[in-house]
């Protein structure tokens, strides 16, 4: 950059004031602070140009900084500051306002009364201003004299502009760091109240957490937090961080009232750096906690695009508040937003939770007192069965041996219609005999008292077992039994006798659905370690609201009671426990018209330990 200077302006600045300007240059690329860099350039200025009065001034708002002076008192330059703020008719004035270099050779000879006024108490008599660009909301001179009357050349402007360029060169980067401290001041901020947020549970710690971190930060007096109330159309002081804290915390204000009132009617943020011209300020909190507030910074509290609340500053400690302090209210109260929404949701979930759990309580107790009932309802229909079936069978057993007897032709030989009875009788308690037998086993299977002899059976006598069982009631109603089993099946370790009463109450049960005159089939097969038996009829089949339910015992499809032990509806459930007890499985497909396939799977070969 210095070469470039030197190359642009060597044919018209002397040697020596070009030395002085690279000093310049030098100096400003080597410091960050605004002061240093307007001292050093105002002292070489006044070296180059044999002058001993300057100074360097900036304007922001209402205030006046003198960054950098020589050859002024400092009473003089207190005075300066404060009646600087008239500055538009002077010297000044008129170099901000033009945008340019302003010169007065000699100001006790020309008329300059704004001027001079500003200047009185000094001993300068001659002097430059030149305008100073300066970044942000700032604007500022140069001001460069002596005591003496000069003529300021072409060649003097020209080195004391480039003087100002530097200068401007030096605040810029000066202001560009004081950005990026501040910004990472903002960042430092959010963090801290980020880590406030996240490490605690408790809302009031979280809320004046974030308010400490407010006042810290942005230097202010005070800060404080208020919610809405929506159904009392009130704000409320949730969180307060300042000297007044504790008497502050719990008051309510009406919503409109007041500049918090004001940002949360309208959503929109507020400064005001005098309140006492704001009609919108209200009072009586001040007289209420004896506190003067001077200034105020206002932003809405948001959640889902629906305010809250409002966090609100007073009375910065120094100078004004900007629109970095604007900036980063806003992000802590965003930050104090979502602890908010968290904090609700978190207490919603805990009280959904609180209900879940009393009405998980209230259904495990129904559930219990449903499953004690259920199984009180078991014990009692168990039990009227065992005692049924066995006072059944005694009698039973009787006659059985009645008509064995009869037919003994030790006894007399029978006639043929007498023989006929005698048989008619003797099949038809056989058969009341099965079906005292299959409510003894109903009873003592549900009542897990069930005992099975497990031992290596052939399943094709199985199978020829269960087919004679029914083949009296095929024959009867003239249905046909197709067996297609796939000879030979294996030997498994199993209940003989019980699995070919399972598999007889299957075909007893598609027999009684099958049309006289129908087919039953009987197929088997061998895969992946499971022998299955599937039964398949052509009946009327089984709606789909009743499939689940068929297993149940003491279940009908319809209201009429069948002959048999069908007719009690126990014949598939008692199939149903015999078969899971041989760690098989037992299932059916149909649809209503078209007939009904049961599949009865058993493993090959389960080990003995397996059975229960």
């Amino acid at each position: 950059m210095a070469h470039n200077l030197q190359t642009e302006i060597e044919s018209h600045i002397s040697p020596r004031r070009m030395r002085l300007l690279l000093n310049v240059a030098t100096a400003v690329s080597r410091s960050l602070d605004p002061q240093k860099v307007a001292s050093v350039a105002l002292q070489l200025a006044l070296e180059a140009m044999g002058l001993d009065m300057g100074m360097v001034v900036l304007f922001q708002q209402r205030q006046v900084i003198v960054l950098a002076s020589q050859g002024f008192a400092p009473d003089w330059l207190k005075r300066f500051q404060s009646i600087a703020r008239q500055r538009e008719e002077t010297i000044i004035g008129r170099t901000l306002e033009a945008g340019h270099p302003q010169v007065i050779p000699n100001l006790k000879a020309e008329s300059h009364p704004p001027t001079a006024a500003l200047l009185s108490g000094t001993a300068i008599r001659s002097l430059a201003c030149l305008p100073l660009q300066v970044p942000g909301n700032v604007t500022g001179v140069m001001l460069i004299g002596g005591r003496e009357e000069r003529q300021f050349s072409p060649a003097d402007m020209e080195f004391l502009e480039a003087i100002a360029v530097q200068i401007h060169s030096g605040l810029r980067n000066a202001w560009l760091y004081a950005q990026a401290q501040r910004q990472l001041q903002e960042l430092q901020s959010v963090t801290e109240a980020a880590r406030a947020v996240i490490s605690s549970r408790n809302l009031d710690q979280i809320l004046s957490a974030i308010m400490e971190e407010v006042t810290a930060r942005i230097k202010t007096e005070a800060a404080s937090l208020l919610l809405v109330d929506s159904v009392r159309q009130e704000l409320e002081f949730a969180a307060v961080a300042g000297p007044e804290a504790e008497q502050l915390k719990g008051i309510r204000i009406p919503l409109g009232q007041g500049i918090v009132g004001w940002v949360a009617q309208h959503n929109q943020p507020l400064l005001i750096p005098d309140v006492e011209q704001d009609e919108r300020f209200f009072r009586g909190l001040d007289r209420r906690t004896k506190t003067v507030t001077r200034s105020v910074l206002c932003v809405p509290l948001c959640i889902h695009q629906e305010v809250i609340g409002v966090v609100e500053v007073i009375n910065k400690r120094h100078g004004s508040f900007t629109g970095a302090d604007l900036r980063l209210l806003e992000s802590l109260a965003t930050l104090a937003a979502v602890a908010i929404d968290n904090a609700r949701f978190y207490e919603e979930a805990n009280k959904q939770l609180k209900q879940a759990t009393l009405y998980a309580h209230d259904l495990t107790v129904t559930f219990k007192q449903e499953r004690k009932q259920r199984k009180a309802l078991d014990r009692l229909r168990y039990s009227f069965l065992n005692v049924v079936s066995h006072e059944l069978k005694t009698p039973l057993t009787v006659i059985l041996q009645g008509l064995e007897a009869l037919k003994n032709p030790k006894r007399g030989s029978l006639n043929v219609e007498q023989a006929d009875i005698v048989d008619t009788l003797s099949r038809q308690s056989h058969y009341l005999e099965r079906l005292i037998d299959g409510l003894i086993t109903f009873a003592t299977f549900s009542a897990k008292q069930g005992t099975m002899k497990f031992e290596p059976t052939p399943f094709d006598a199985v199978l020829d077992e269960a087919l004679a069982l029914v083949y009296f009631k095929a024959t009867r109603k003239n249905i046909t039994l197709d067996d297609r089993r796939a000879s030979p099946l294996p030997t498994l370790r199993l209940d003989g006798k019980q699995m070919a009463e399972a598999i007889g109450h299957l075909l007893d049960n598609a027999i009684k659905f099958s049309p006289p005159g129908e087919t039953v089939t009987l197929q088997t097969d061998t895969e992946d370690g499971w022998l299955t038996v599937r039964i398949s009829d052509r009946g009327p089949g089984i709606p789909a609201d009743q499939i689940d339910s068929i297993w149940d015992g003491f279940t009908q499809m319809n209201t009429s009671l069948e002959r048999g032990l069908e007719g009690l509806g126990l014949g598939l459930a008692i199939a149903r426990y015999i078969v899971e007890a041989h760690n098989g499985r037992i299932a059916v497909q149909s649809e209503a018209g078209h007939g009904a396939t049961f599949t009865l799977r058993l493993p090959h070969n389960p080990s003995a330990e397996e059975m229960v």
